[in-house]
């Protein structure tokens, strides 16, 4: 009994690491970054310090959910005592997402750069060992190469004025019309601001407001891409 017990937790463990995906994480910004990798429900990252023009790859179950984002100057303990500078993204301190749903409606991955708090670095995704389909939205490479100017009003900033991160207007003004919350809950009353058409125009293929939905989520089949490489300053 206790063997044919071991055998399956065995198999069980081999079907689940044959079935893991991959987010691979790359650095081609000009500094280290610290890449987080968060699922969704969860509090606590998991942390990854890579060099400048390295990458590191983390292994997930084939039906994770959750999102991974990177920040610069965040390499140090010092530094990343300051929860502002190296915090998990939030409306005080945004970084560019990159968002994952394995395996899900269709038997398919959903996936999606998103800005809707706002942004820190330029970001990609593409899939691994899937092909682009009839368009882009299917197992096609999201990218934003070029970040907007940030207004000042937006702008977070380190305690010696260098630039961190670009809030988006719902994450600092809080507001319902920019938040798509309350009376502007839907994609008909809602379009995120003033500030989202700017973000929309340098990285068309990101999320900008929540009901950003139509030109920003992309799927592939889950059983074609086997990981998804994040590119920072691709």
């Amino acid at each position: 009994m206790r063997s044919s017990l071991l055998l399956a937790v065995s198999a069980a463990l081999l079907l689940d690491l044959a079935s893991a995906k991959s987010l691979v994480l790359k650095n081609n910004c000009a500094k280290p970054i610290q890449a987080g990798v968060l699922q969704n429900g969860q509090s606590s990252p998991t942390y990854y310090t890579i060099g400048t023009g390295s990458s590191q790859t983390a292994s997930l179950a084939s039906n994770w959910a959750g999102r991974t984002w990177a920040r610069i100057d965040c390499d140090q303990s010092s530094e990343q005592s300051n929860n502002t500078q190296c915090g998990v993204p939030g409306t005080p301190n945004p970084a560019s997402l990159a968002e994952f749903t394995f395996a899900g409606a269709g038997n398919q991955d959903f996936y999606d750069l998103s800005m809707v708090d706002g942004y820190n670095l330029a970001i990609s995704i593409a899939p691994i060992g899937a092909s682009q389909g009839s368009t882009k939205y299917q197992c096609g490479s999201p990218a934003c190469s070029s970040l907007p100017t940030c207004p000042s009003d937006l702008a977070v900033r380190t305690t010696t004025g260098d630039l961190l991160a670009c809030q988006s207007d719902c994450s600092h003004y809080n507001e319902a019309q920019y938040c798509c919350t309350g009376a502007y809950g839907s994609a008909a009353t809602c379009n995120g601001g003033p500030y989202a058409p700017m973000i929309k125009s340098a990285c068309p293929d990101a999320y900008s407001f929540a009901y950003d939905d139509s030109s920003s989520t992309y799927t592939c089949d889950t059983g074609t891409a086997t990981g998804y490489t994040i590119t920072w300053c691709p």
